[in-house]
């Protein structure tokens, strides 16, 4: 990993309360397939197109509901 040492503790953490987990080997394992990072490109263009509505329609109600669609086509999209 490269970086400044306290950008770096909280993957360290994660990585230290999780280490012998197998759920989370394969999760790292699944991590760097191209399925994977194919899917999370497609969630950041639903965060995008939802920022840019939000910014169109800057109601609270609006705004509410972009952010629960976005949440739940992610969650869909990267659902296995």
């Amino acid at each position: 990993m490269s970086g400044h040492p306290l950008t770096r503790w909280p993957r360290n953490l994660i990585d230290w309360l999780c280490s012998g987990r197998e759920d989370y080997q394969a999760f790292e394992q699944r991590k760097r397939t191209r399925g994977h990072r194919s899917k999370r490109t497609l969630c950041l263009g639903i965060w995008l197109i939802a920022a840019l509505l939000m910014l169109n329609c800057p109601g609270v109600g609006c705004v509410v509901a972009l952010i629960l669609a976005a949440t739940f086509l992610s969650f869909a999209v990267m659902d296995e």
